[in-house]
C-alpha cells in the first residue's frame, strides 16, 4: 500500500515538472501585434491555414510533428490558434490571437512565439506575411 502511495506522489511531482511554454506565468516569449484589412473570421482562417500548411502537414527533421488547437473567442475574448508538439500538447510554442479591429473589416492580430529554437522573430515574420497576404509563406528549415 505504501509503495502505491509513494508511486502516486512521485507521479504527481513529475507531472508538475512539465513545461507549459507560453502558458507559464513567467514565459518570456517574443510577440508582435498588427492590423489586417480583413474581418476577424477571415484573419482567423488565414492564421489557421498558415499553421496547417507550415506546421501540421510539414515534414520536420527527426520526426518532430506539431498540432494546433483552435478556439473561437466568446464575449469579447480573442479567437486563438495555439501550436504545440504532438507529443507535448501542454507546451504551447506559438499562439496567434485575432480580435476585432477599430474599423469594420479590420482585425487586430497578435503573434506570440516561445523565443527558443525555430520559435523566433523569423517565425513571426512568416506568420505575419501569411496572414496579411492570405497565402501561407513557410520559413525555410535549416538542415
Amino acid at each position: 500500500m505504501r509503495l502505491y502511495m509513494g508511486l502516486a506522489a512521485m507521479a504527481i511531482a513529475l507531472a508538475g515538472c512539465a513545461g507549459k511554454g507560453l502558458l507559464e506565468p513567467d514565459a518570456q516569449g517574443t510577440s508582435e501585434a498588427f492590423v489586417v484589412n480583413a474581418d476577424p473570421m477571415a484573419a482567423l482562417r488565414r492564421a489557421s491555414e498558415y499553421v496547417r500548411i507550415c506546421h501540421e502537414e510539414r515534414v520536420y527533421p527527426y520526426g518532430a510533428s506539431y498540432e494546433a488547437k483552435r478556439q473561437l473567442g466568446e464575449r469579447g475574448l480573442p479567437h486563438q490558434v495555439m501550436l504545440s508538439k504532438t507529443k507535448e500538447p501542454a507546451k504551447i510554442l506559438e499562439q496567434i490571437q485575432v480580435q476585432e479591429g477599430e474599423r469594420a473589416n479590420q482585425a487586430q492580430v497578435k503573434i506570440i512565439v516561445l523565443g527558443e529554437g525555430i520559435w523566433d522573430a523569423a517565425e513571426i515574420a512568416a506568420a505575419r506575411e501569411s496572414i496579411e497576404t492570405s497565402t501561407p509563406v513557410c520559413r525555410k528549415l535549416e538542415n
